[in-house]
């Protein structure tokens, strides 16, 4: 299924970072709110996030829905942090600030298609889970790097070969390398 409407692309983009949508309305301390979309996190994720459209709803209005769903979720004593997303034309600042009050307020960007996918991922980066590279590829990349950087320097080379062997290993050749010079002078032999 493709999202045709932004709540629905960015519901696809939480979804897919395996946070749980939730069903709407929702009923908080025997309270109903009608808002679009909301899902709360899973695993490691405890946030509770609010999509909402500026497109159909008025600032005031989704303002109020936000700030009595933060009240709502404090009377049931919720530990979970409120995220709002903000998709349709941006509120007015004084709007924006007063439900920061309350939740963290995320307003989505105008994007065109062919980069709106990752303009949504980059717009919900602080809700999504970081995508590291595997170790060992930054280390083979990183050494590969270091070592075509410093071919022409024995002592660099030394260590590069050291470090297939070890941090122990590395550390003698390191103690080697700076104590040659020294036991040169020691010995009267000039470095």
């Amino acid at each position: 299924m493709t999202a045709t409407t932004p709540v629905e692309k960015v519901a696809e983009v939480l979804s897919a970072a395996n946070f749980r949508r939730i069903t709407t309305p929702l009923n908080l301390a025997g309270i109903q709110f009608d808002i679009p979309a909301a899902f709360v996190g899973t695993g490691t994720s405890s946030d509770f996030i609010l999509l909402v459209d500026t497109a159909f709803d008025t600032e005031k209005r989704i303002q109020q829905k936000v700030e009595g769903i933060a009240r709502a979720l404090d009377s049931i004593g919720s530990m979970r942090p409120l995220t709002t997303v903000i998709t349709g034309p941006r509120p007015l600042r004084l709007v924006i600030d007063a439900m920061s009050r309350v939740c963290r307020v995320l307003p989505l960007g105008v994007s065109n298609g062919a980069t709106q996918d990752a303009d949504i991922r980059n717009w919900l980066a602080v809700l999504l889970p970081l995508k590291l590279p595997e170790p060992s590829d930054v280390a083979e990349g990183a050494a590969a790097e270091f070592a075509s950087a410093g071919a022409a320097d024995p002592v660099t080379m030394a260590l590069i070969e050291a470090s297939s062997q070890g941090r122990e290993e590395v550390e003698r050749c390191l103690s080697m390398i700076i104590s040659k010079p020294l036991d040169d002078i020691a010995a009267g032999h000039e470095i």
